[in-house]
């Protein structure tokens, strides 16, 4: 009884005890700061003001902190030594008179970023690849997986490598995730701190009754193949085709509109001396024709005056006759004459 009212006396008058130094813990995040937080058991009671530094340099004070009600809690640091990326770590936190100071090695406390741009499908050779990327190449991985939202399935990743492949994967729905860490022949260790699992990305659905493949992965992987097997039934129709005469090609040239030139004569292309002789250099010789006399009555017709054949082919002789005196019963045939009036009239 009288051990707690000292206690209770104590607090009042504003007497202090002995605090406890903070414990700082620091962690070099994704290769771009150190974070350091004094913060892990409690929040502490008063504002400490936080001074780093590498070996052989100057301390610096935090330019940045990280608060709780209006208390320091953390310190953000950019990490621009990278000489001194894998040396001793020194800090100090100072309240008044009291300061407490600690050394970090920091090749056992880098912490990536978790890795992005996750993201899987469903490959041609029918496995189903995880692809992802991480700003290092000094990082090995890990990848875990679960099947219908049963137990975990981990397996790590060497480094340098970020995709992983699940052969022939069933049909069901597939959840994947991936995490991160420095690789031991870069500084880590076994003790190094992995990232955070990325987000998940997911494959396939989930059904109580039956399992199914999810409607957008089967149809990218169905739609290369159903055009590949269009294109060579097509192709093989063809060739069926053409192969029993049942289609023939036949290219036919363009044909101009045709046009007459304005000399039908040079359209034709007559022989030089064909052509010479469809000129109109001759005047016309009349031809006439004689009516068919018979022998008994050739005194008494008025045709004594004809000439011995029908064809008048000398037109300088030029020969009277009377059309009106002709008969109408004329024939085209060649009429004869004895020999005796040939001579009378070739006298």
């Amino acid at each position: 009884m009288m051990a707690t009212r000292l206690l209770l006396f104590l607090c009042l008058t504003g007497h202090v005890f002995a605090k406890e130094p903070p414990d700082v813990e620091c962690l070099v995040m994704h290769l771009e700061y150190i974070h350091c937080s004094w913060n892990k058991n409690r929040t502490p009671e008063v504002n400490y003001t936080f001074y780093s530094w590498f070996p052989h340099k100057t301390p610096r004070e935090c330019p940045s902190y990280f608060s709780e009600n209006s208390i320091n809690t953390g310190c953000k640091q950019p990490y621009l030594q990278t000489g001194d990326r894998f040396s001793d770590f020194n800090t100090k936190v100072v309240h008044g008179n009291d300061s407490y100071e600690k050394i970090h090695e920091l090749k056992e406390r880098v912490k990536f970023n978790p890795p992005y741009k996750v993201t899987v499908q469903f490959g041609l050779d029918s496995n189903l690849w995880l692809n992802w990327t991480q700003i290092s190449h000094c990082v090995e991985s890990q990848v875990r997986y679960r099947i219908n939202s049963k137990a975990w399935m981990t397996y790590p990743v060497r480094a340098e490598i970020q995709n992983y492949c699940i052969n022939l994967p069933s049909s069901a729905l597939y959840e994947l995730q991936v995490r991160s860490k420095l690789e031991n022949y870069c500084g880590g260790s076994q003790n190094s701190f992995w990232s955070d699992w990325s987000e998940p990305v997911f494959w396939g659905s989930k059904n109580n009754s039956t399992d199914t493949p999810h409607m957008n992965s089967s149809m990218s992987v169905l739609t290369p193949v159903l055009y590949g097997l269009g294109a060579f039934i097509l192709i093989l129709l063809v060739m069926i085709l053409l192969h029993h005469e049942r289609i023939r090609i036949i290219l036919i040239p363009v044909v101009p509109k045709p046009s007459l030139p304005p000399n039908v004569e040079d359209w034709f292309q007559f022989p030089k001396g064909l052509k010479e002789s469809f000129k109109d250099n001759e005047r016309p010789c009349p031809v006439r024709e004689y009516c068919h006399v018979p022998e008994s009555d050739s005194e008494s017709s008025d045709c004594s005056t004809c000439s011995g054949t029908t064809d008048q082919t000398d037109c300088s002789v030029s020969i009277p006759v009377n059309e009106s005196d002709l008969p109408t019963s004329c024939s085209s045939s060649t009429s004869t004459v004895s020999p005796e009036q040939e001579k009378q009239v070739s006298v």
